[in-house]
């Protein structure tokens, strides 16, 4: 059983994640031939998508089959993979699984389901070293909430 408190992190991330995604969305609309999002505002929205992923693949526990850098153990490196397939081909193999393999389908797992893009864009960020084993998200999410204005929204990604 997953202990409340890991619940609450993950959620409170992935509603930041969101609120960081509408807020980009509503600063790029309103700011046709203006100014746009800051580096920074990028930045931090970006962290708080891999912060997300870090703590939903920590509830799930991938490093038990994956090692605990996701480099392989008794399952393949995940990071070898993000770096060779596509975003979609990575959705399908963590939602669907690979049962030839031994991987269960997370489909049913909201935490999973829900942040199939942050976790690839995770592995992504690992596989191109743009963050390395040893990343820890910060303790604190102060800025980003202002770095992405927008409140909660329905305003929900497509994909590419």
């Amino acid at each position: 059983m997953v202990a409340p408190q890991k619940i609450a992190s993950t959620r409170r991330g992935r509603d930041i994640a969101w609120m960081c995604f509408a807020g980009l969305l509503t600063i790029a609309a309103s700011s046709q031939g203006g100014e746009g999002v800051t580096e920074r505002e990028s930045q931090l929205c970006a962290e708080a998508t891999i912060a997300n992923a870090w703590r939903i693949l920590r509830v799930v526990d991938c490093a038990r089959c994956h090692g605990k850098d996701y480099a392989g153990l008794s399952a393949p490196s995940i990071i070898a993979y993000a770096a060779t397939q596509s975003r979609e081909t990575s959705a399908r193999t963590i939602l669907d699984g690979d049962p030839v393999r031994g991987m269960p389908g997370y489909r049913d797992n909201a935490y999973v389901a829900e942040n199939v893009e942050d976790i690839y864009r995770y592995f992504l960020a690992r596989a191109n070293r743009r963050i390395g084993p040893d990343y820890r998200p910060p303790l604190s999410s102060e800025g980003i909430e202002s770095a992405c204005p927008a409140g909660p929204s329905s305003v929900k990604p497509t994909g590419k």
